[in-house]
Order: C-alpha cells, then sequence, then structure tokens
C-alpha cells in the first residue's frame, strides 16, 4: 500500500519513507555511494561546547522555484538559528564549511532536492513563491572517550516549513532513533532510519524532532551516523543573487 507522504505530514506532522519506496527516478539511485562518500570529507564542527568533537558538518542553501524546478546556489553565508529554538548553538552566526564541488555536482543531491519538495502538503498559491532550501551534511561520531549526539540541544524546530532527513550512511552504531516531540515536548513517536535513504519527513510547524545519541555496537570502537538534511521555507521576495 503506497504511503500519503502529504496527507501524514498534514495530518500527524511527520512521515517516516524507508529506502525502497522512496519515489525518485532508479536512473538517480546509482549515485548514491559517490554522495555518501562525501561524508569522509566533512569539517568537525567548531560550535560544540567544551571542546567537543563528536560532529562533522557542511552546509549550503539554495534557492528553488517550485513552478519551473529551478534551483540555484545562494551564496555562501554563515548559519543561523535563533536562541529560543536552539538553546545549544542558538543565537550566533555560525561559519560552517560549505558543501564540496563533487557535492554539488552530484545528480542525486538536486534530484532529491525536487522528490522532497513533492512530498510537502504545499498550498496551490505557495508554488508561486520562491522557497529558501537549507542543505546540511552531519556525521556523527561516538567513541570510547565521547558520546555521539546528533541533537544535542534536544527537541527543537528548524524555523522551516517542511524538512527531510535522508539517512547516508550507519557503521557500528546502536541507537541513534529519530523522535517526534508535541509543541509541549511529549514524545509521540520514535523510529530508527537504517538502511541508505531511509528517509523521515516532517512539518515544522506542528511538531519538534531530536535525535537519541548512538553507541558502538562493538566496544573500544568508533560509530557513525550520516545524514542529509534539507529544510524548506518559503520565501516570498527572495532575491536571485549572484
Amino acid at each position: 500500500m503506497p504511503i500519503d507522504t502529504r496527507e501524514e505530514l498534514r495530518t500527524l506532522g511527520y512521515s517516516l519513507l524507508p529506502a525502497d519506496r522512496f519515489p525518485i527516478d532508479p536512473e538517480f539511485r546509482r549515485f548514491e555511494e559517490r554522495l555518501a562518500g562525501e561524508w569522509d570529507r566533512l569539517e568537525v564542527d567548531k560550535y560544540l561546547k567544551n571542546g567537543s568533537r563528536f560532529r562533522e558538518r557542511r552546509y549550503d542553501r539554495f534557492r528553488y522555484d517550485p513552478r519551473t524546478g529551478e534551483i540555484r546556489l545562494r551564496p555562501h553565508r554563515p548559519y543561523f538559528q535563533s536562541g529560543h529554538v536552539n538553546d545549544y548553538a542558538g543565537g550566533i552566526e555560525r561559519d560552517v564549511a560549505p558543501l564540496s564541488h563533487d557535492t554539488l555536482d552530484n545528480p542525486l543531491l538536486t534530484a532529491l532536492l525536487r522528490a522532497d519538495f513533492a512530498q510537502f502538503p504545499v498550498p496551490e498559491e505557495w508554488l508561486d513563491d520562491p522557497w529558501d532550501v537549507q542543505c546540511h551534511q552531519f556525521r556523527i561520531i561516538s567513541t570510547e572517550d565521547e558520546l555521539g549526539e546528533p541533537t544535542p540541544e534536544g527537541p527543537h524546530r528548524d524555523e522551516v516549513d517542511f524538512g527531510a532527513i535522508h539517512l547516508m550512511n550507519r557503521v557500528n552504531a546502536a541507537g541513534g532513533e529519530s523522535q517526534v516531540y508535541s509543541e509541549s515536548k511529549e514524545l509521540i513517536t520514535e523510529f530508527c532510519l537504517s538502511e541508505r535513504m531511509d528517509t523521515m519527513f516532517w512539518a515544522d510547524q506542528k511538531v519538534l524532532h531530536a535525535v537519541r545519541p548512538i553507541t558502538a555496537v562493538r566496544p573500544g570502537t568508533r560509530a557513525v551516523r550520516d545524514v542529509l538534511i534539507l529544510g524548506y521555507k518559503r520565501s516570498p521576495g527572495l532575491p536571485i543573487e549572484v
């Protein structure tokens, strides 16, 4: 039975799509391995507390025009979240490394930008507006010395309209369950993205989200969890920047 992602986002605020049911042209699936390899080229997050090194990342933004399907890379700028949605690292401009040229040139990334948007319950009149799309690459690492925390800020919003989390890799990792919370921070559900391209969608105005820490299945070795996160915000008047 097909999964009605739009209806689930409309009514529940979240939707889970297993990798084998993700609606994308199979032609693009052959680029998965190449894209996943880019997570070996991320940089340590400089804004973790107490000198922690459990998270690596890269980040950029795109302008997406739904009517034409046009995607434009926006000029690279620091990442910012307000302090009221992220009390761990919000309220400051974070100078995050940009996406690599190989990541930007990967056909799968472009296909995902369009395919994810197609899953959202977007009103017809919103299709005439440009959308600002945040693109985040995250690697979470757990070692004997340091717990891997995907969301040290806890249940939160991303200050977007809709978002998608794609699992790109998971090695020697236990835990890391994706969690969905009500606005009062009551846990609604949780599930584990375990296969490459398992995907969670969420409606950011309806629910909060978080991820449990990861630990190593084999003690004494490191655990890794890689995800691609795309956050979409309707942005009327967004300029075309060069």
